[in-house]
């Protein structure tokens, strides 16, 4: 969506930036239950639902955060999650 509306370009199509990164080892985690369900209460975190949702699956794997969203790795290092990775670096 972020693409689609001009606020982020890849370079590349998304369809063929996600398989070049899932060829290269990153893993997708799926929303799940539980993980929604924590989303709510995330209340150090804006109102975005998708960035809530992303939050609450890392915060119920354990897992890093890779993002550009600079609201996100602020919120991964207030939260005391797995160190974030700034992906627009």
């Amino acid at each position: 969506m972020l693409v689609r509306k001009g606020r982020y370009t890849l370079g590349l199509p998304v369809d063929v930036w996600r398989c070049d990164l899932l060829a290269a080892g990153l893993a997708e985690a799926p929303l799940d239950g539980l993980a929604a369900g924590m989303a709510s209460g995330l209340v150090a975190l804006h109102e975005d639902p998708a960035d809530c949702f992303i939050a609450a699956t890392t915060l119920r794997l354990g897992a890093g955060l890779v993002t550009s969203d600079q609201r996100l790795i602020a919120w991964a290092n207030f939260a005391g999650a797995a160190p974030p990775i700034d992906a627009g670096v």
